[in-house]
């Protein structure tokens, strides 16, 4: 599966506020906040893709 997701694994994020997961690209634009709470905050969330 992650292999048909091409860079979308690779932007995942958790917001630091609300918990949500999301990714920070869309087809039109890169998204810089939460799309639930607006916040701005967040962490990267590291995908196994089973490569080394």
């Amino acid at each position: 599966m992650t292999k048909t997701m091409g860079k979308l694994t690779r932007n995942l994020r958790v917001c630091g506020d609300c918990g949500i997961v999301y990714t920070s690209v869309s087809f039109e634009k890169y998204i810089d906040e939460c799309p639930i709470c607006h916040s701005k905050r967040y962490e990267a969330l590291p995908i196994e893709t089973g490569k080394k």
